[in-house]
């Protein structure tokens, strides 16, 4: 397949673009700049493009068979303004897929967010895809009124779109300061490891399973012109943030201590945030 992406150097973003390419496929990949680079090692290098989502133009979508949209502004831990969350994830995104409409290109993948959910995760056991939006961040809120538009613009024009909300997502090219990497560096280095109480209860997703998930929706037969499939990713495993990092200090073979508790619990977290995965494969099968 011939694929456009954004976010290519993105953490998740640069899962998908490896996958993509060791896979055969043709990706014209957008990156601010030439000095812009994934933050995993690729089989070999894409079709760059260079430029903001501003500054896509019909040429670039030519031959294309689907947009795989990954880009996003204020992601953790990395804040931004109002402005640039409303340009960038609202206006940016809502831009490209008209592009995408004008082009011919008939599937996009649009990657969401779990913090569109917010607040109602507290009545679900586990949150369904077609829960309430209610974010309790810039970043939620952005991500939540880009996919009401996203989903109403494709249905409006028939566009088969999968639009997958991401829960924990961990793995190689996250974040230095991010939960898993910094875990992570002090098991390997033989250091303790304060945290917090780690009872808040979560779906830790390995990113590589994201990616897969991603890429296979590129092709799934189930999205139908103008009827889009809204799923949640996650690993369909719930556990706490305690059990989780106990399992991977194990797995890394730390000789030093965690801590928990040694660190305060955010007053205001939500206990449990796990996702149904109805609309999601159970195995996500690599493209071919």
């Amino acid at each position: 397949m011939r694929l456009f992406l954004t976010g290519g150097t993105g953490f998740i973003g640069s899962h998908v673009l490896a996958a993509a390419l060791a896979a055969g496929h043709e990706v014209l990949a957008l990156r601010r700049s030439p000095a812009s680079a994934p933050v995993i090692p690729l089989p070999r290098q894409p079709q760059w493009c260079e430029g903001s989502l501003g500054s896509i133009g019909l040429s670039h979508l030519e031959r294309v068979e689907a947009v795989v949209h990954l880009a996003s502004a204020g992601v953790s831990p990395k804040p931004a303004s109002w402005d640039v969350l409303v340009e960038a994830n609202v206006v940016g995104s809502l831009r490209l897929l008209e592009l995408a409409a004008a082009a011919g290109v008939r599937r996009c993948v649009v990657a969401g967010s779990s913090h569109e959910y917010g607040n109602a995760a507290r009545r679900y056991a586990a949150i369904p895809p077609d829960a309430p939006l209610e974010p309790l961040s810039p970043y939620g809120a952005s991500k939540a009124a880009a996919f009401q538009l996203l989903r109403a613009f494709a249905i409006d024009q028939g566009l088969e779109l999968f639009y997958g909300r991401i829960f924990s997502a961990y793995g190689e090219g996250q974040f230095a300061g991010n939960f898993w990497p910094s875990l992570r560096r002090a098991a390997l280095a033989g250091e303790d490891f304060p945290m917090t109480s780690g009872r808040q209860v979560s779906d830790f997703v390995p990113v590589g399973v994201v990616a897969t998930h991603l890429l296979e929706a590129c092709r799934r037969s189930d999205i139908a012109a103008g009827v889009p499939l809204v799923a949640n990713i996650g690993s369909g495993e719930a556990s706490s943030l305690l059990a989780f990092a106990e399992r991977e200090w194990s797995r890394f073979g730390a000789t030093g201590r965690l801590l928990p508790a040694s660190l305060p619990d955010r007053p205001d977290q939500i206990e449990r945030y796990v996702p149904d995965l109805r609309g999601l494969r159970s195995r996500a099968c690599p493209l071919s």
